[in-house]
């Protein structure tokens, strides 16, 4: 179980910086995974940008700015890889806002915040095509977008958190303790 100590955090750039690494290490997983992929609707879809605002949303104390900056960045990611402004910059910082409202209320533990993770991942998968559907962006089928899409990219995402919960827990840890 993570110590939580909550202490005004004031290291806000730290967050951003790490933020923007997510947002570019997204494109670059999916591109790699594009590559070793042999199935034809394509590799799971890697959400690191949302899972570090989820780590920031749980394991930083009460700042509203980590909001803020979800609109900012899902911004930037709607404009660098969808082109469609507006999907991701509504979606992720409603998503943070709901984490930060459960935070006072769940266990700032690795299975806790899985499972938080899971839920959003997929909350962000058909809130996504939800709004596509609605712009007429997108004609794929909900079964198609369960079986081809939404299972590969869970399966890549607990991956991705198995590996990265652990380094990037304890920097948000270390770095409100100081």
């Amino acid at each position: 179980m993570t110590v939580m100590n909550d202490k005004p955090f004031t290291r806000h750039w730290v967050s951003a910086v790490a933020l923007f690494l997510a947002l570019l290490f997204d494109g670059t997983v999916t591109q790699i995974l594009a590559i070793w992929s042999k199935s034809p609707a394509g590799p799971g879809v890697p959400q690191i940008l949302l899972m570090m605002l989820i780590f920031v949303a749980i394991f930083v104390p009460d700042d509203n700015w980590i909001v803020w900056m979800a609109l900012v960045f899902g911004v930037l990611m709607d404009m660098y890889y969808t082109g469609i402004i507006g999907v991701n910059a509504l979606i992720l910082p409603l998503l943070t806002y709901l984490v930060r409202q459960l935070r006072p209320y769940v266990a700032h533990t690795s299975v806790v915040t899985w499972a938080i993770f899971i839920i959003a991942v997929a909350v962000q998968m058909f809130g996504e095509y939800a709004l596509l559907h609605f712009m007429g962006q997108t004609d794929v089928s909900l079964k198609l977008l369960v079986t081809q899409h939404l299972a590969p990219s869970l399966t890549v995402n607990i991956i991705l958190f198995i590996i990265l919960y652990f380094p990037c827990t304890r920097l948000l840890v270390k770095l409100t303790q100081r």
